[in-house]
This record gives C-alpha cells, sequence and structure tokens, in this order.
C-alpha cells in the first residue's frame, strides 16, 4: 500500500474514531464516512478494472446497505428489547432464538446472493480477495475505535 494512501486512510480512520462517540443522529454520517473508507480500501486492494469497479459497486454496496439494515434493524433490536436474560421466561427466549435464527437465515442469504452475482462480473480470485479485504477493513477499524476508546 503506497505511504500516501495509508497516511490517508490513517488520518480518516481517526477522524472517524472520534466520531464514534457521538449521538444517533449523526449515525448517518459516520456510515457513509465508514463507506468511504472501504471504498478507498477495496479500491487499492481489489485492482478492478474501469468495467469491473462499474458493476462491482452498485451490487456490492446493495449488499452493504442490506447488511447494515440487518444489523441496526434486526440484532440491536433484538439486544435492545432483551435487557436481563435472567429474568426472561422460556417461551420469550425461544421467540427471541427464532427472531435470530431468521435474521442470520437473511444475512446468509445476502451473502449468497452477492457472490452470485460477483461470479458473474469477477474472477473467483478477486471473489476471494474482496472476502480478505472485507475482514482485513473491519479488523483496521475496530483496531482504531479501540484504540480510540482506551484514549
Amino acid at each position: 500500500m503506497s505511504k500516501k494512501l495509508y497516511t490517508t486512510l490513517l488520518l480518516l480512520f481517526l477522524g472517524l474514531s472520534f466520531g464514534f462517540a457521538q449521538k444517533h443522529e449523526r449515525g448517518q454520517k459516520h456510515q457513509e464516512k465508514i463507506k468511504k473508507l472501504k471504498i478507498a480500501y477495496f479500491t487499492e486492494n481489489l485492482n478492478l478494472t474501469a468495467e469491473e469497479a462499474q458493476q462491482f459497486w452498485p451490487i456490492y454496496n446493495a449488499y452493504d446497505d442490506k447488511n447494515h439494515d440487518l444489523r441496526v434493524k434486526g440484532f440491536y433490536k433484538i439486544k435492545k428489547e432483551v435487557k436481563d436474560i435472567e429474568q426472561m421466561s422460556e417461551t420469550e427466549a425461544q421467540e427471541v432464538l427464532a427472531r435470530l435464527e431468521a435474521l442470520e437465515t437473511q444475512v446468509y442469504e445476502n451473502n449468497q446472493d452477492l457472490m452470485r452475482k460477483l461470479k458473474k462480473i469477477l474472477p473467483a480470485k478477486k471473489i476471494i480477495q474482496l472476502k480478505k479485504a472485507e475482514r482485513d477493513f473491519n479488523r483496521k477499524l475496530m483496531k482504531e475505535f479501540r484504540k480510540k476508546r482506551r484514549e
């Protein structure tokens, strides 16, 4: 990775991590910052041709937006509703578990849909590079977030 891009990403990560401490109403703004960071990171790591990029980004962005919605509207909502597991009845726990399973299925199906679509436009090697880039990006983002929380 070039020094210039690395420095830019580092500065963006630092700027983004300060934002995590802000209120929920700024969540959309942070999501956009993360998306910009992700685009820069993936562009550097995937070496997409202009034609591949033109087809890739609409597909990936739709996938990413859906996963974000599932997390926010699904998992976080369940987490917020489940305040005290110890006080929960078995029936309530079974209902929550069923909702969690349904969400996991939706996430899995979204991932499968992404793979089906990407196989039509990218070589397998680039799809594998994408999965690695996603994992690496998320690790770096969390590392910066944790670092800023400790400061």
